[in-house]
């Protein structure tokens, strides 16, 4: 390693789990010791290291214990009616997901420096090309998990490459170790994907593991470059940040975005999805839009269930009528159906052709593929949760049966009170091939090029570099939504504005409808530093018991919505007046404070390490 001469120690709870312990089937099986000898087992301990496990900041999809998704810590998921404890000020030292998110992450890089130092004793020994490829992967994956240190916790602590973290001495020095200011680390992190882009493949032939390919380097440096150059435009103590904030800074770290999304661009490698609903398929595999995804198959995983989604993992997003248990924990917000434009590409406050008794029709195509339309059919029955609808069609039946996706499908009596309290669930990932095991192999989409294609016009919006590149990267993403080339203009709601103020806006916008429900929101608000503003609110519901809903609400010819709510100019929407009114009611209240725009280090950490320093608040 020429550049960086150092690397993050795998601490805490990292040191005191194997890494044996971590691997999920003899396919992928890798280990310390002898298990660094030869080519093959190099190979195995890359395979280990694409176990999903490794990549919970882009999908949080915890099989054991804490099952959170992120988008649940955001205003565009609701978890029932209370938000946990992310959202009501209650994240400590001991927060589940933050020890989570930082012992699988230090332990994932104690894995690749081991990969890294261990395959040196080779080097001329083997296959070049294939001793460069080990070793840039391994690079990749940890320039990767050091970017996420630095967005969830801010300052990473640091160690030489070389130090050995499975000797006594090694772990010794580790616990003497401090913070490094995130800023000056940075810089060499970006390099790192410079230096490595040449020796990777575009892609990968058949029969090969696809592993990290030239396009993922180009498209995750644009993402870790837009991040933190968004923190040094908008991070000012002003806005209530931590005084991160450098216009100078800032701009060349948008130029490093710009031009890391530019060159994923024009690989020639990738292409949109021909249909948006069908990408989040679970039969979709190696689709052209996936520039770096995490594969997963049950018949691979030697019977291990955490090769893929099983249980509560998969049940959590289904309704009460397709097997989920009780209320489901994985519901779209009110906030998020508001997000959507109509089909004429203005916001719901704005249109003519909106009604809030049917917000579903006259919408950007993607809002009926991310949330289940009400009286459609979804994983085999009919999903509507009006209270009046107390029977619904089952086609896996072939019968009438039951609404228990209503609230209230008993208005007087008993009333269903684990039907989803806002009446929205999701669709987008969800598949019908779920049913009767509960089992899912939906890919794991870390970075699809709809993604890059917005990080560039993004970048590019913010160094006022507005040209037509811009509106044709937008309106190649918005216009596959409505099933057309982004030149038919006239077949959708194309962008045409140019003015920098209203492409920010719109190209925040397009991220939100476009990757839903894809776990980007929470990271996209922190670094716009918006979370406060965003986050700090209610959840609303509908009104219990079911009689007064029905009494105030749909006897009154007033659902699923009385009127339309006013949309702010970040695209949030205010629910208030409805409570005011009567007609909905405040679930359980949001608290986001300034200090958790970073997260904890987690006390078993800073207990072993007594020179690590706690976050600001905790």
């Amino acid at each position: 390693m020429k550049t960086i001469k150092f690397a993050l120690v795998a601490l805490a709870g990292s040191l005191a789990v194997s890494c044996s312990d971590l691997d999920l089937s003899p396919r992928d099986k890798a280990a310390s010791g002898s298990w660094y000898q030869t080519p093959e087992q190099f190979e195995l301990n890359l395979n280990a290291l694409l176990h999903h496990t490794y990549w919970p900041m882009e999908r949080n999809e915890w099989t054991s214990g804490e099952q959170t998704e992120l988008d649940m810590l955001t205003d565009d998921g609701q978890n029932r009616s209370a938000p946990g404890r992310f959202l009501i000020d209650g994240v400590n030292s001991d927060f589940p997901l933050s020890v989570r998110m930082w012992d699988i992450t230090y332990t994932g890089i104690n894995r690749c420096n081991k990969i890294i130092t261990e395959i040196k004793k080779l080097e001329g020994e083997m296959d070049q090309e294939r001793y460069d490829r080990i070793v840039s992967n391994a690079r990749f994956y940890r320039a990767c998990f050091y970017a996420r240190i630095m967005i969830h916790f801010g300052d990473p602590v640091m160690v030489p490459e070389d130090m050995d973290m499975d000797s006594e001495e090694g772990r010794e020095s580790a616990y003497e170790l401090t913070r490094t200011d995130m800023w000056t680390v940075l810089p060499d992190i970006l390099k790192e994907f410079d230096d490595i882009a040449p020796l990777l493949p575009v892609s990968y032939t058949g029969g090969e593991i696809e592993r990290a390919t030239r396009g993922a380097v180009y498209g995750m440096k644009a993402r870790i470059a837009l991040h933190f150059a968004s923190i040094r435009k908008w991070d000012t103590l002003e806005n209530n940040g931590f005084g991160d904030a450098d216009e100078t800074e800032a701009k060349k770290l948008f130029e490093e975005a710009r031009d890391a999304a530019w060159n994923c661009m024009q690989l020639g490698a990738y292409t949109l999805h021909s249909d948006f609903g069908q990408l989040f398929r679970m039969s979709t595999k190696h689709s052209p839009e996936g520039i770096f995804n995490i594969p997963r198959s049950k018949a691979m995983s030697n019977n291990s269930k955490y090769q893929y989604l099983y249980g509560g993992a998969t049940r959590a997003k289904l309704p009460r009528l397709s097997g989920a248990p009780t209320c489901t924990t994985c519901l779209p917000s009110w906030y998020l159906l508001c997000a959507f434009l109509d089909d004429q590409g203005k916001p719901i406050d704005e249109s003519t052709v909106y009604d809030p008794h049917k917000p579903f029709e006259h919408r950007d195509p993607r809002c009926t593929y991310t949330i289940v339309e009400h009286g459609t059919q979804h994983v085999g029955v009919i999903y509507d949760p009006h209270f009046d609808v107390t029977q619904v069609y089952s086609a896996r039946e072939g019968t009438m049966v039951t609404n228990n996706d209503s609230r209230s499908y008993k208005i007087t009596g008993t009333s269903n009170q684990y039907a989803a309290y806002n009446g929205l669930v999701l669709k987008k990932h969800v598949d019908e091939d779920w049913l009767g095991s509960f089992e899912a192999e939906n890919d794991k989409l870390i970075l699809r090029y709809a993604d890059v294609l917005l990080m560039y016009a993004e970048a590019k919006i913010e160094l006022n570099e507005i040209d037509d590149s811009v509106l044709d990267a937008i309106n190649t993403v918005r216009a596959r939504a409505y099933g057309v080339k982004a030149g038919d203009t006239s077949l959708y709601p194309a962008v045409t504005a140019k003015d920098q103020t209203t492409l920010r806006r719109t190209v925040r916008l397009e991220r939100r409808v476009e990757l839903a429900m894809e776990n980007l929101r929470l990271q996209d608000l922190m670094r716009w530093r918006l979370a406060e503003k965003a986050l700090n609110g209610y959840n609303y519901i509908y009104l219990y018991p079911a009689s007064e809903c029905k009494e105030k609400l749909v006897d009154k010819n007033l659902w699923p919505w009385p009127s339309t709510p006013q949309i702010d100019e970040n695209g949030l929407a205010d629910f208030s007046p409805w409570v005011t009114a009567g007609q909905v009611m405040y679930g359980a209240k949001r608290i986001f404070p300034e200090h958790q725009y970073l997260w904890p280090i987690p006390t078993y950490d800073r207990e072993l390490c007594p020179n690590l320093e706690d976050n600001p608040g905790y």
